[in-house]
């Protein structure tokens, strides 16, 4: 059951601290990407809402990690086109591979656990 809190949880704390890290680096900023980082930003802390809530019932709302996978797939790819871009250093981007495959393991090992909890 840890395994399975902990796929909520992770995720959740990292949304957070992404949503933070995009609001702090968008003082003073007021070129064309202020929109896109506001509605970023957003989407995280919504996201960490909905992690939040099921973490609460785990197994009736292990649904929840399957796109939170997909989700943290897409920003690592992200970073990947930004170091291709050359906008993304490489340990930028090495941090978001190691974190983002270790995320998306615990996505995969919590969904695995609350199927042998369902039965």
């Amino acid at each position: 059951m840890l395994v399975l809190r902990m796929a909520f949880l992770v995720p959740a704390v990292v949304d957070f601290a992404l949503a933070i890290l995009t609001l702090y680096r968008m003082i003073g900023v007021v070129d064309d990407s202020l929109v896109p980082r506001g509605q970023f930003a957003g989407a995280a802390f919504c996201w960490t809402v909905l992690l939040l809530v099921g973490r609460r019932k785990p197994v009736a709302r292990a649904w929840i990690l399957q796109p939170t996978a997909v989700l943290i797939g897409c920003i690592v790819t992200v970073f990947v086109v930004g170091f291709v871009a050359g906008v993304v250093s490489i340990a930028r981007m090495a941090l978001a591979l190691v974190l983002g495959g270790a995320m998306i393991w615990l996505c995969w090992a919590g969904l695995k656990k609350a199927e042998i909890l369902a039965q």
